[in-house]
């Protein structure tokens, strides 16, 4: 299992506009330069998260993208859902009967247990506090370079 470039896109996406002021929009060629997405990602994704409404999207000279929610409403498998979808460890957790094997598979309790762990923990971890994780980290950083 890995999360694709697309949902690692987004995370970085989410995370940035949360650090900026509430309700402050951002040029899309700003946010892209900044976090190191390609432009053509980063109209898809920006998309998505709209389409989910995580975020807003104005066109024209005062335009740009901006978060809906404040950062602490907003979990991390939410941002992620957004652009990969459902997270499904296998298809028999997909729906009951999809898999005939689902009812007397020895395996099949354990990807159900793995998978509730898995989105458990993805929705503890709000985007406010990946905000303030980043913060830590450019004042850690801030504090080696002076003291060097």
């Amino acid at each position: 299992m890995q999360l694709t470039l697309k949902g690692d896109y987004a995370v970085r996406i989410i995370v940035d506009l949360a650090t900026q002021p509430a309700g402050a929009s951002v040029r899309t060629e700003e946010l892209g330069r900044r976090i190191g997405v390609p432009r053509a990602y980063l109209s898809k994704i920006i998309q998505a998260l709209a389409r989910v409404g995580l975020v807003r999207t104005q066109r024209g000279t005062r335009g740009g993208i901006a978060l809906l929610e404040e950062p602490q409403a907003i979990t991390l498998r939410q941002v992620i859902e957004a652009v990969e979808g459902p997270i499904y460890l296998n298809r028999c957790l997909v729906r009951p009967g999809l898999c005939p094997r689902d009812r007397f598979c020895p395996v099949h309790p354990v990807w159900a247990r793995i998978q509730a762990i898995v989105t458990q923990e993805l929705d503890s971890v709000r985007v406010g506090d990946l905000v303030d994780a980043s913060r830590q980290i450019t004042l850690t950083k801030k504090r080696e370079a002076s003291s060097c």
